[in-house]
């Protein structure tokens, strides 16, 4: 038996699954979520509880333990975890030991003894929904940090075997030559496309180093006059692989923009946040067409002043991660535009990330 007690009206109402086999017990708790504003249904056996679960989004379950049939609250809970990243609150009117041992395995985001009031159910559900909540960020944000040192480690790595890969990939491309002058010799047409292809594939390989090599070059101590332009196309090439894959665009414009005076390292390390930032919130579309970045430089003037303007926008879905996006990688990007005199904001109506950069030495 399935009911549901409240309706969707905004996008931000939470939605409960409540599993309960006692009719009027699972109304009374339905009716009390939807007057704190919840989104409630219920249901009162094993199978329509996994059938709600794996058809529809639901922010929490209120379980009971004891259900009739074959299957257990423990037990539905158990293949929830497995599958869903659903918090659990149990109910029950049993507090024995043993069965408080068995739900502790599921990890339940709480455990409500029967009788409770409105007040307990409703801190309980708060409670769990936020702690959800806050696990899923912190799970996002250490992803996005993983991805960035693992870059950051690609780099690095690429600069120190660009000599041990370059000596062997050469005598690869003077072997190619060889054989496709002794195939042209020997009238061998097929064996000429051969080692063609190997030219091919080395030269391909060659310049993915250089790549690498090129955006792990440390200057990051340095200050000069850089061309901002040719720093924004090494952050895409070495990103390239990965917009590949996905299916991103990223467009590049650049108007007639001055030298910047700048740590060249560290605003690639800027441009690489930021254009991550929007990468994984293009990611956040579920479709996988028209999926796109737009970076533009221009020269922009403030308070009389002359300085380098640079947007990076999106066409990504709403940001769910919304004012704790890359975290620390952002943190150290707002520093680094503070050391260069800069500044940084984020305008959600444009979704675009804007910071400046100085064309003359920061006094």
């Amino acid at each position: 038996m399935t009911a549901v007690v409240g309706t969707d009206k905004e996008t931000d109402v939470k939605r409960i699954l409540v599993v309960e086999d006692e009719r009027i017990i699972a109304i009374n708790i339905c009716s009390t979520l939807k007057q704190y504003g919840y989104n409630a249904t219920y249901v009162s056996d094993a199978n329509d509880a996994i059938e709600h679960i794996e058809t529809e989004h639901f922010d929490l379950v209120l379980m009971d333990i004891m259900l009739n049939g074959p299957m257990d609250g423990i037990e539905i809970a158990t293949i929830i975890k497995k599958t869903k990243e659903i918090p659990v609150i149990y109910l029950t009117a049993y507090s024995d030991e043993a069965t408080i041992n068995r739900a502790k395995a599921t990890e339940p985001f709480g455990y409500l003894i029967k009788p409770f009031n409105s007040r307990d159910l409703y801190i309980s559900v708060e409670m769990a929904i936020y702690k959800s909540q806050v696990q899923k960020h912190i799970r996002n944000v250490e992803s996005r940090l993983a991805e960035n040192q693992k870059w950051e480690t690609i780099a690095l790595v690429a600069s120190g075997i660009s000599h041990e890969v370059n000596n062997p990939l050469t005598s690869i491309l003077n072997l190619a030559d060889l054989i496709a002058a002794e195939a042209k010799k020997l009238g061998n047409p097929s064996l000429g496309e051969k080692a063609s292809k190997i030219a091919e594939e080395s030269d391909r390989i060659a310049k993915i180093i250089k790549n690498l090599v090129s955006y792990s070059q440390s200057t990051s101590s340095q200050w000069n006059y850089s061309n901002l332009g040719t720093i924004l196309n090494d952050t895409r090439s070495f990103l390239h692989q990965y917009f590949l894959k996905e299916g991103i665009q990223c467009e590049i414009e650049v108007g007639d923009v001055p030298l910047a005076y700048c740590q060249p390292q560290k605003i690639k390390q800027v441009l690489l946040n930021l254009i991550q930032d929007a990468r994984v919130r293009v990611n956040t579309r579920e479709d996988t067409i028209g999926r796109k970045i737009a970076v533009s430089l221009q020269q922009a003037e403030e308070d009389g002043t002359n300085h380098i303007l640079i947007q990076i926008k999106d066409n990504g879905a709403e940001d769910l991660m919304k004012g704790i996006s890359q975290m620390n990688s952002l943190e150290v990007t707002k520093s680094i535009i503070a050391e260069h005199k800069g500044k940084m904001y984020r305008d959600e109506n444009s979704s675009s990330w804007f910071f400046t950069l100085p064309i003359v030495k920061p006094l």
